[in-house]
């Protein structure tokens, strides 16, 4: 098949794949910020995430605002058990609202900012029920069973995925280089607000300029990186194992994060057809 087929049709046949139950195996939760344009992704994202991982942790869906109510009704359908944060409700929500009035700068842009990224650092851990969080992004494929991270999820132990640059906004105090939020576990106790706080008080004094639009480019993934970087007990995935970008998916590759810089269409022309290859459709119909 060509690259149209699996761009254009072959993506739908995750709406036929089976109902995968959410909330069997407890401790730790899924976490996934989506949007209608890449409701697909996020749904071969996450079947192919809990096909290999074998277990049945709850989900939780944050809608960035534009999910419809067919893909909620789609992801409870899929995902019996999961739960689908509506943004509305999310913003009205009194655990979010509780954790954040006395840091201005974290209120500023959760509540006034257009950067839904932001949902990621702020209601991942506030609207969790769980005390460990796995986070994904829509973008990201499983081929293989991710071990490292059943184990990190199991035992509480923070990790994060590597990349192939240093995607920050600012530098700052034993920040480990070229981390990427696309892929992370952490415990809730590891979301300290208050050093968000500080970091962003510290990243606008120097650079005043960028006060009224400080909470654009990779700033979350900045912040989550420092949160982790003083974790406890943390582990970097193997960039070998957990790949990035455009790197060549071969026997080893257990999974891979298309990102927003050309490699995004390969999520569809390599990363599907890897899938269909392998049998994934035929095992998860």
């Amino acid at each position: 098949m060509g690259n149209r087929y699996y761009t254009e049709q072959f993506p739908l046949a995750i709406y036929e794949s089976r109902p995968i139950p959410c909330g069997d195996t407890r401790g730790y939760e899924v976490h996934i910020l989506t949007c209608e344009r890449d409701r697909t992704m996020a749904f071969w994202a996450l079947k192919s995430f809990y096909y290999h991982l074998g277990e049945r942790p709850p989900l939780v869906v944050h809608d960035d605002g534009s999910l419809t109510a067919e893909s909620s009704r789609l992801f409870y359908e899929h995902f019996p058990g999961c739960t689908v944060i509506r943004a509305d409700l999310a913003d009205a929500d009194a655990r979010l609202r509780h954790a954040l009035p006395s840091l201005p700068l974290c209120n500023l842009w959760r509540f006034h900012c257009e950067f839904q990224l932001s949902k990621k650092l702020f209601d991942f851990p506030s609207l969790a029920a769980e005390p460990f969080i796995v986070g994904i992004d829509s973008d990201i494929l499983f081929f293989q069973k991710p071990v490292e991270i059943l184990e990190c999820a199991r035992a509480g132990t923070p990790f994060m995925s590597s990349d192939y640059q240093d995607a920050y906004e600012f530098d700052a105090d034993g920040l480990i280089p070229r981390l990427n939020s696309g892929l992370f576990g952490m415990r809730k106790l590891d979301f300290d607000f208050r050093l968000v706080e500080t970091l962003l008080e510290s990243a606008i004094a120097a650079s005043p300029a960028r006060r009224f639009e400080f909470w654009k480019g990779w700033l979350e993934q900045t912040l989550l990186a420092c949160l982790f970087s003083r974790s406890d007990g943390r582990r970097i995935l193997d960039l070998s194992q957990y790949q990035i970008s455009s790197m060549l998916i071969g026997d080893q590759t257990i999974s891979q994060h298309f990102v927003k810089d050309g490699s995004r269409s390969a999520f569809f022309t390599w990363g599907l057809r890897t899938l269909d290859e392998a049998g994934f459709v035929k095992a998860v119909s």
